[in-house]
Formats: C-alpha cells, structure tokens, sequence
C-alpha cells in the first residue's frame, strides 16, 4: 500500500497495512541535496528536489511544502535574515506598531515573490508525489499573521489594549489568508497545517481565545475549500483544546508530546485525527534506541485509536539530527505493525 492509499483509507476510516507516520522534513531536504539555504527557501525547483530527496531517503506519509512562517512577515515588508543553519527569521518587522496598519499594502499572493515561491513549491511537489504521497502546507491564520508584521510584542499590546484594532486588523486580513489556503488547495495541497499562536496556553489566556481569537478563526475557517489541522507549536494545547473543538474546516489536531493524547481524545471524540509522536529535541539529541522506543511507546498508547498519525511534536526538525534517529521512526512504525 502506497503512502496516498494508506492516508486515504486514514480518512475514509478504511484499514491500512500499518499507521500513517510524517516527520517536518522541509529544512533537512537541503541537508539532503547540499542546498544554501538562502536557495533552499527562494528557489521552488531546490526545495522540490530538497523533498524528493526526503521521500527516496526516509519514505514519509505525507511531505511539507515549505516551512517558514518568516516569508509571511517578509510578503508584507519584512527583512529577512537568512540563515546558515535553520530556516529564515524576521530581522526587522514591516511596520512597528497597529497604529501603522493603515499605510500598510497587503500581498498580492500571485506576484509577491516568497509567497509564489511557496506556492510553485507546492505544485512542483505536488504533481511529482500526489499520486503516491500526499503533500501538506503551512499557514498561518488572521489571527496570527500579524505577530510576523509588526512583531510579537505589538501585536500582543493591540490585543490586550486596543480590541477594536486588533479586531479591524485580523478580520481584514481574512481574505488575504483565504486567497494564499484556498489557492493551496486549489493547487493539491491534502491539508493545511494552522500553527495556533494567539489561542496557546502559553501565550494568551482563555478569555482571549473565547472573545478574540476564535470568532475571528471561525469566521475565515468557515470558507476555506480544504481540511486544517491545527498546531500546537512548541508547548501542550491540551488545556485549551475545547476552545478550539468544532471549529470549521478542522479535520486534527497536531498536539506536543507532552499533551495527554487519551485526554484529547476523550474531550474531541472520535472524529478529529489526532497528530503526535517525539519531540524534535529527542529526535536531535537522543539515541535511535531512544528514539524509537519513545514511537513505540506513542503507537501502543493509540493501539485503539485508528485515527492517528505519528508525527514529531514541535516544530521543522533540525539540520544536525542524525540521519539513523529519522530512520528510527519508520522502523519502529513498521516493526510495531508486524507484531500485532
């Protein structure tokens, strides 16, 4: 069984020869291929070879188009600061304060050039693998774009003392964010990642999520052509996973490996496909033994839950993690299903 039949069948609640398993490989592909980075993340034709290298190597479920939340901040003016050995970051944001939004020129998703090079990296991707291996892209919504244009601490400050801004600010870019997601669709991507920054527990307080980030996540969820699966980013979600639990479009939840996943699945019922596995701390740093023994451990706490897939909790794995930590994975999805 082919990896798109085996997610497929995932979906349709069909049986599969063994659990459906993805790592965030969008940065090791320039490991894989000798790419600069700075080619890695401009050039669609690099980052498509970058996966094709990933999937000969590691055989993953599903690939990822290019992850850099950074080239969402740079579309709107952002500088970029390459890197030598992670993906691109915010150097300096477009503009420093709400206050400033007004004179701001909102992205044109068909000739801003880091968001075209996202996007032809994802039909390159998609018409080589779609046929054999799904491909998954990341966004961000409404509510979490703007930390990227003018700054964490900015937008933080709009949020507790300047509601109606904040509020003018995320819903206008909601046809922003439905042009970039549902032209990711359009194109083929299986899903959309959706990292939740502004409805983390480690971030913002519940009555935030309740009275800001959620309405505003409903509202531009509700029209987007494709499944979501939201991200926990780095720290647990599970203590505002119901605030975020029958949202539109919101087919998994992709939870840390600190999160209970009995307790997500408890409060999500049986529906949502639910993502998890070992951190990339413990993929960089641990031993294959480690490693795959912290997989094993995640596959039989979800022997009964058919929907799951093992995926790294937190973010893009990292350039240095040793290459037989990622072979680790498969190995122990595989000899997990031939024991049962």
């Amino acid at each position: 069984m082919h990896s798109a039949a085996r997610f497929n069948n995932l979906l349709h609640d069909q049986p599969t020869d063994r659990r459906v398993f993805t790592l965030v490989l969008s940065l090791y592909g320039a490991r894989l291929t000798a790419c600069p980075l700075d080619q890695h993340y401009t050039d669609p034709v690099a980052y498509a070879r970058g996966q094709s290298a990933v999937r000969e190597t590691f055989q993953p479920d599903v690939l990822f188009a290019p992850v850099s939340v950074a080239l969402i901040g740079a579309a709107f003016g952002g500088k970029l600061r390459y890197l030598k050995s992670n993906a691109p970051t915010i150097a300096q944001p477009a503009i420093e304060s709400a206050g400033d939004w007004q004179n701001l020129h909102i992205p044109d998703p068909e000739r801003q050039p880091h968001l075209v090079f996202v996007r032809e990296a994802l039909r390159r991707m998609v018409a080589e693998h779609r046929d054999q291996v799904p491909v998954a892209a990341l966004f961000l919504t409404p509510v979490d774009i703007p930390m990227l244009v003018m700054g964490m601490d900015a937008w933080m400050d709009a949020v507790l003392f300047d509601r109606q801004a904040a509020r003018r600010i995320a819903r206008g870019l909601i046809p922003f964010f439905l042009s970039v997601a549902n032209g990711y669709f359009d194109d083929g991507a299986a899903y959309l990642v959706l990292p939740c920054a502004f409805a983390s527990p480690s971030i913002v307080p519940r009555t935030i999520v309740e009275q800001f980030s959620r309405p505003i996540m409903a509202e531009a969820l509700a029209q987007l052509r494709g499944p979501v699966a939201l991200h926990h980013l780095d720290p647990p979600l599970l203590p505002h996973l119901d605030l975020l639990a029958g949202l539109p479009a919101v087919g998994g939840f992709s939870l840390a490996s600190a999160d209970n996943l009995s307790q997500a699945r408890a409060l999500l019922g049986r529906r949502p496909i639910l993502l998890g596995g070992p951190e990339v701390r413990l993929l960089r740093q641990g031993s294959t033994g480690e490693v795959e023994a912290a997989c094993r451990a995640v596959l039989e706490d979800r022997r009964d839950d058919p929907r799951f897939i093992l995926c790294n909790s937190g973010a893009d794995l990292w350039l240095d993690t040793p290459p037989e930590n990622i072979h680790a994975v498969r190995r122990a999805v595989e000899s997990w299903a031939s024991e049962r």
